[in-house]
This record gives C-alpha cells, sequence and structure tokens, in this order.
C-alpha cells in the first residue's frame, strides 16, 4: 500500500502545474490598459471639463461610466465560468477607432477621440472576453454612447425647440395661475418684471438624463420591448413637464421677489429640483409601465 501511494502522488503533482499556468494572468491586458491610458489621457479631461460645465448640459456623463462598468461586472458575474477566449472580431471596431484618432489629431475635433475611445472598449472587450462574453455585455457598451456631449450643432435645434416649449407653457400656466403675463419670443413678462427663457431653462440636460435613466430602468427591470420602449419616451414628456414646474416657480419668484433672486443660490438648486422631479416621474412611470408580475427572469 506505501508504494502505490508514492507512486500515485508524483503522477499527480505534474497534472496541478499546468492548471496553475493556466491560471497566471498575462501582461498583455496590462500592456493594452497602458497603451488605452495612454492614448485616451486627453480624451477623458475633455470629457471632464464638458461634464463639468453645469447642471443645464451635460452632467449626467459623470455617472455613465460607473454605471456601465457596474452593469457589465454584474452581467459577468451571472455567466458560468469558461476558459479564456478571444475574438479577432475586436479588430474590426479597433480600426476604425484608430481611423478615427488619428483624423481627431489632425483636426483637433474632439468628439471624434470620444467615438473612438468607445469604440475601443468594445474591440478590447471582445479581444479580452472572447465573442460570447462580449456579447452579453452589449448594453454596458452601448450605454456608454450617453458619456459623449451632444455636437452643438445637433444641440442647438434641440435647445431652440425646447425653449420653445418652456416659453409658451410658462405663459400658459402662469395666465391661468391669474398672473398678468405677456410674451414676446423666449421673453416673458410678469407684472412689472421680465425674465428670459434661456438655454440653461431649456431643460435639455434633465431630457438626456431621463433617457439615460428611463434606458436603464427598462433594461434592468427585463421589461416586454414595447413596455420598456414606452417607458423610454415617456421619459422626454417627463422632463418637459418637471421643467415647466421649474420655469413656473421661478417666474412666481421673479414677481413676487425681483430679478435679483436669479443671483441667489435659489436658480441652480431649482436646477436639481428640475431633476429631481423628472427622475421621480420616470420612477412612477416605471412602476405603472412595468408591473413585477411581468418582469422576465
Amino acid at each position: 500500500m506505501q508504494a502505490t501511494q508514492s507512486l500515485a502522488t508524483p503522477a499527480a503533482r505534474p497534472a496541478a502545474a499546468p492548471a496553475a499556468r493556466r491560471r497566471r494572468p498575462g501582461t498583455g491586458p496590462i500592456v493594452l490598459a497602458a497603451l488605452f491610458a495612454l492614448v485616451y489621457a486627453p480624451t477623458v479631461v475633455w470629457f471632464v471639463e464638458r461634464w463639468s460645465m453645469g447642471v443645464w448640459w451635460h452632467v449626467h456623463g459623470f455617472v455613465v461610466f460607473p454605471l456601465a462598468f457596474w452593469l457589465a461586472r454584474a452581467r459577468l458575474k451571472s455567466l458560468p465560468p469558461e476558459p479564456p477566449s478571444s475574438s479577432a472580431l475586436g479588430f474590426l471596431f479597433l480600426a476604425p477607432a484608430a481611423l478615427l484618432q488619428t483624423l481627431d489629431a489632425m483636426l483637433g475635433f474632439e468628439i471624434l477621440s470620444a467615438v473612438s475611445m468607445l469604440l475601443s472598449i468594445a474591440g478590447l472587450s471582445l479581444l479580452l472576453l472572447g465573442t460570447r462574453r462580449a456579447k452579453a455585455i452589449w448594453f454596458p457598451l452601448l450605454f456608454l454612447g450617453f458619456a459623449i456631449p451632444i455636437p452643438l450643432f445637433v444641440a442647438r435645434p434641440i435647445h431652440l425647440a425646447l425653449r420653445q416649449v418652456a416659453a409658451v407653457s410658462t405663459e400658459g400656466a402662469l395666465s391661468f395661475l391669474g398672473y398678468d403675463v405677456h410674451r414676446e419670443g423666449f421673453h416673458l413678462r410678469v407684472g412689472p418684471e421680465s425674465l428670459e427663457i434661456a438655454d440653461a431653462c431649456s431643460g435639455f440636460s434633465a431630457l438626456m438624463a431621463m433617457l439615460m435613466v428611463g434606458l436603464l430602468l427598462a433594461y434592468m427591470g427585463r421589461a416586454r420591448l414595447w413596455r420598456g420602449a414606452l417607458l423610454v419616451l415617456l421619459a422626454v414628456p417627463a422632463a418637459i413637464a418637471a421643467n415647466l414646474a421649474r420655469c413656473v416657480l421661478l417666474s412666481m419668484l421673479i414677481a413676487a421677489f425681483g430679478g435679483g433672486i436669479l443671483d441667489t443660490a435659489v436658480h441652480p438648486v431649482s436646477g436639481m429640483f428640475t431633476f429631481a422631479a423628472a427622475l421621480g416621474l420616470v420612477l412612477a412611470l416605471e412602476r405603472l409601465l412595468v408591473p413585477r408580475r411581468e418582469v422576465r427572469s
């Protein structure tokens, strides 16, 4: 018996060594991460600068990358273990990413580098995770698109349309409440005081943030497709309604205390109120549209 054990023990040891070697992490991912950080460090700085322009613009961008990372990590942890794999399909994303980064270096149009960065993340996901696992995190990868600030030539018409809606709706609401109000374009006169529905009052940032929240809730709730799509669409009037409430409230405060109140903390705080009110409306819509008994496992 002792001789048999001594023969079995050495035979088992060589089998364990390859397993240990397979578990040893390679230097490839570390090199890729360092190269990615080197190439896109200026792009990250640009992202932060654009997100920091104020609560009226793209402040929601600060939460996009953390949320996408959390969603991707949770999805990957839910998958059964499998051997490491890689997919050459990643180069279909890395090639245009390199082209856009080169064009950005020549033109200085930062948004090209931003798109290049997101394409690189998708390509590296395929290279490092394989097709199956990269496919499993398709939503977090698409969700990263909310981090890119909308170009001004696209955002400007949206701003103008939202300002028009806010001005007309505020005039109607104040008139309904008994105020003496007159409107000329984006300018409102409430009694002796006047105010302008400027870009900061358009509700653009709240609209983008609520579209993001609606899409996120539809995905996490795993609702039926039509319910999820309806939730995302209804996030638009929810954001507009919240911004309208803000404009009406500020107009009433200006009529009562004068235009100087906009130079106080009331103005920025009212912007946070818009986000909170819109978020409450979207969450209420999600409860109505996605009954828990219909959530798919």
